[in-house]
């Protein structure tokens, strides 16, 4: 096994750097930087994105196509050594209240510098919502917690990593950047 990785983030936007604090609060790891492992998954989430702002742009009066862009990245494994890093190798209620936590505050609910772990995906979105709504702010059972991990079809979530710091963000190395029309 090569200590080089290969991850790819799809976006909207067109940036020369990456500051990991342009990305959106409320997300699974927190704001920060997110990658996927497959250039096929960061191409639709940033198809999906593109839907999701065109139409928010369309409410408010702006027609406006938006560019595609997947950003291909190089980092070296050894390189997280010194580095606060988390790592969830399966969809547990550890992971869901993590998930949880940093999807309810709009700020920085933990110390990490990079997490790594499973994907709460677009299909996991509704029952997260319902479950979130539910605990207002309250600490979920792990009967409740498990059956929703259960519901959420662990096995199938596909990894996300997060760069949460710029000291982490310094370890990516642009390879290639592709815009999709």
């Amino acid at each position: 096994m090569t200590d080089m990785h290969t991850l790819y983030h799809g976006t909207t936007h067109d940036f020369a750097a990456i500051d990991v604090r342009r990305g959106k609060p409320f997300k699974d790891f927190g704001q920060g930087f997110y990658l996927a492992e497959t250039y096929e998954r960061a191409r639709n989430i940033a198809i999906r994105n593109r839907r999701i702002e065109e139409n928010r742009l369309r409410v408010m009066g702006d027609e406006k196509e938006l560019p595609v862009f997947v950003y291909i990245y190089e980092f070296n494994l050894l390189d997280m050594n010194g580095l606060n890093v988390k790592r969830f190798d399966t969809a547990d209620r550890e992971w869901l209240r993590f998930i949880i936590a940093n999807r309810m505050n709009r700020t920085r609910q933990h110390d990490y510098d990079i997490v790594i772990g499973p994907t709460a995906n677009d299909d996991t979105r509704a029952s997260i919502r319902t479950v979130m709504n539910a605990a207002n702010g309250a600490v979920l059972s792990d009967t409740a917690l498990s059956l929703l991990i259960e519901m959420l079809e662990p096995n199938n979530l596909p990894e996300q990593y997060y760069f949460g710091t710029s000291k982490a963000a310094a370890m990516l190395k642009l390879t290639e950047r592709h815009e999709l029309k």
